[in-house]
């Protein structure tokens, strides 16, 4: 199935060239990240454990499915830098939040197309963006399935660290696709819990969400809705992914 898996890989990239010239918006985004969960790895059944109880699995997404295909749309250079100073997330950065999330939906619905056409079943999750406004969890987590698919390890700033780096955005699609999996990396990408090098990410939040040992997602969520109320609506922050030594990890 490498083929496969190679034809799907160009076809997402392709199509974000075609996307952005069709939408006239500059390109902001690096090549994507594809790799495939199994939907019976244990990282992916112990989700309602990890995440909460009614969390999703990819059964209640798809019937009888093989695999999840996550990407990971990193940004470039430029659109994280523009969010280093300031409390406030920066105009730039919030608008790569939009455009990223318009594009996610228009991509998932291109590679539902062409794994239909390839004569299997795929499906997006309808309300992955969804969530508990008592407890601030989705029922879908991008992040905790690319974990699971081997995009990246966890950093003490709760975002997912690829080998490119933390810096954009995740999401999803359940498959039958008879595809080989990947498994979780092997690989520790923070180096605070490598060896306690860093912890730039808890120095740069400046609400005290963050801390090495924990994080109070309810004081992150406040930070996100000031911005949103000066971005339309956009909850973003984003200070605990830029400026670090894990920000980008490749050119």
């Amino acid at each position: 199935m490498t083929d496969i898996k190679e034809t799907i890989q160009k076809e997402a990239d392709d199509f974000i060239e075609v996307y952005c010239r069709q939408n006239r918006i500059e390109r902001i985004w690096k090549t994507p990240m594809i790799k495939y969960a199994d939907v019976s790895c244990p990282e992916i059944r112990n989700l309602k454990s990890a995440v909460m109880e009614s969390h999703y699995l990819p059964e209640d997404i798809l019937e009888n499915p093989t695999a999840v295909l996550v990407y990971f749309l990193p940004f470039i250079p430029e659109t994280a830098k523009s969010n280093i100073a300031g409390e406030s997330a920066s105009p730039e950065w919030a608008k790569a939040y939009q455009e990223t999330y318009r594009l996610s939906e228009a991509l998932n619905v291109r590679l539902v197309e062409m794994i239909t056409g390839l004569g299997y079943r795929a499906a997006a999750p309808a309300d992955a963006g969804s969530f508990s406004d008592d407890i601030l969890k989705s029922r879908w987590s991008h992040r905790h399935i690319a974990q699971a698919a081997g995009l990246g390890t966890f950093g003490i700033n709760r975002m997912l660290i690829t080998e490119n780096g933390c810096c954009g955005r995740y999401y999803s699609v359940v498959t039958d696709l008879p595809v080989e999996t990947d498994r979780p990396s092997a690989e520790e990408f923070c180096s605070y819990k490598k060896d306690k090098s860093c912890g730039v990410c808890v120095r740069h939040c400046f609400s005290g969400a963050l801390t090495a040992d924990s994080f109070d997602r309810f004081k992150c969520y406040k930070t996100t809705l000031k911005n949103a109320a000066i971005y339309d609506g956009s909850a973003v922050c984003g200070k605990c992914v830029v400026g670090l030594p894990c920000s980008f990890k490749k050119p």
